[in-house]
């Protein structure tokens, strides 16, 4: 993991991710313990240090937002469609309950989450939802120049802000500034 200093995560295809086997749920083969180790997952995806970048270059649906959310950048081709059906599946959308308000606002999180309808990227782009978004043929190379902009950032101070905006709206004032000078003295030191 120390040589690794960005990760994107991106489709196969048209979709970035459409979410959950819709057969494998109605089958009953997916139950609790599986959504709890997704969830389980997602944590570890915003805990590691280095950035992460959703490349939605489609579909990004149900469990693929729940995905991209957890990512510190997200970039998404024009023609995108990004949404949260598991009202629709009789599901709830797992932790996106407790992201999603946080990075748009709770009134725009309550219409996407109680309604299940899916919103075009620009829509997304103008929520806050989407970091950037592309003409889809200018998609891999508007990629390739996230990548080599995370690349050139200081490894330490990147994984030290990671670090500290995960606990922004946790900690009170005084006990992040303590945890915000010591993680300022590991960049110093680096």
């Amino acid at each position: 993991l120390r040589t690794l200093r960005v990760a994107v995560i991106t489709g196969a295809g048209r979709a970035f991710s459409t979410g959950v086997d819709l057969r494998s749920l109605a089958a009953g083969e997916m139950t609790l313990p599986h959504f709890v180790a997704w969830e389980e997952a997602m944590i570890a995806i915003e805990r590691m240090p280095i950035p992460f970048i959703a490349a939605i270059n489609g579909h990004c649906l149900g469990g693929g937002l729940q995905l991209a959310l957890v990512c510190d950048y997200r970039l998404a081709s024009a023609d995108a469609v990004i949404g949260l059906p598991a009202v629709k599946e009789c599901l709830i959308p797992s932790m996106a309950l407790y992201r999603l308000p946080r990075l748009i606002g709770a009134a725009r999180a309550r219409q996407m989450i109680l309604t299940g309808e899916p919103i075009s990227a620009g829509r997304a782009a103008d929520y806050g939802l989407i970091d950037q978004m592309v003409p889809a043929a200018e998609f891999p190379h508007a990629l390739d120049e996230c990548v080599e902009r995370f690349l050139a950032l200081p490894p330490t101070a990147v994984a030290v802000s990671k670090s500290l905006l995960a606990r922004a709206f946790d900690l009170p004032f005084d006990a992040f500034r303590r945890e915000m000078e010591a993680g300022f003295r590991d960049c110093l030191d680096s």
